[in-house]
């Protein structure tokens, strides 16, 4: 075995051989000799830029209540698929936007910027009373969406809850496992059981009817806490600084709002512009 002097790592030559070519021998030799590198100056280039329309996305249905999707169908029914489209994805990305990396701050200017964009559709899609129950519902759910709070230990998002009933139901209709849990929480826990284990949980819930027949204040005490709750959310008030943004056409209203990203928060332009341009394209503008 020889060794080079040359600079580098010594690697071993595995296809040289003896001089007699019948016994193989390992020579080893620069790194120089085996490996090359080619490099290549990426400072100069410029990162490419995706158009609006480059990726296509499906923006789902949520489903908040009976109540709330009841009414998004009604205001939406008959509308141009678009419009729909349009509406859903001010759920999906402005008011519940998902991106777990979003700053508050973020989320609030993203939460403001669609219910401008949902003024926007009211104002050119719908008549005065579609157009009073949308733009109602949506902050409905803007102050849902304000309710917010993250898990420290786990990461997991949560809401407020929302009142929960069948459609068809009598409005003073009471969920019978709500009121279980907030007012006898040893039988909902024998409920949870019953459920894991494959047990008798029409006997649990049985034995909770013939309380609740006792106790008439559990039903008026829960109905009274759910309408306290839905007359606070209905009644939040969220100031938006993107409320002065005319809604006269598109090209205005995706200027303007442009414009006033700009004054009130300009490290976010490119996000929010990004969002504004999409809700354009979604409406063939």
């Amino acid at each position: 075995m020889r060794i080079q002097s040359d600079p580098g790592y010594v690697l071993p030559n595995l296809y040289s051989s003896s001089r007699n070519g019948n016994h193989p021998k390992i020579d080893t030799g620069s790194s120089h000799e085996l490996i090359h590198y080619d490099t290549l100056d990426l400072r100069s280039v410029v990162p490419r830029q995706l158009p609006v329309d480059a990726i296509q996305h499906e923006t789902p249905k949520f489903f908040f209540n009976t109540e709330i999707n009841a009414s998004l169908d009604k205001v939406l029914s008959g509308k141009a698929p678009e419009v729909s489209k349009a509406a859903y994805h001010i759920i999906e990305a402005n008011i519940f936007a998902t991106n777990s990396d979003r700053s508050d701050e973020d989320r609030a200017l993203l939460l403001e910027a669609g219910l401008a964009q949902a003024r926007y559709l009211a104002d050119h899609y719908m008549n005065d009373s579609e157009s009073a129950e949308f733009l109602d519902t949506m902050n409905l759910l803007a102050a849902v969406a304000k309710t917010r709070k993250v898990d420290p230990a786990t990461g997991s998002v949560s809401f407020v809850e929302l009142p929960q009933k069948p459609q068809g139901a009598p409005s003073d209709y009471v969920n019978p496992q709500k009121l279980m849990q907030r007012f006898d929480p040893k039988a909902y826990a024998d409920l949870q059981a019953a459920v894991k284990t494959g047990g008798n949980t029409g006997g649990v819930l049985i034995e909770f009817v013939k309380k609740m027949r006792l106790h008439p204040e559990w039903a008026q005490d829960y109905r009274k806490e759910q309408e306290s709750l839905m007359a606070g959310l209905r009644n939040t008030k969220i100031e938006n600084r993107f409320e002065s943004v005319q809604t006269t056409n598109m090209e205005a209203f995706v200027n303007q709002m442009k414009e006033k990203a700009e004054q009130v928060s300009p490290q976010n332009i490119d996000f929010l512009a990004s969002n504004v341009a999409y809700f354009a394209h979604l409406l063939g503008k």
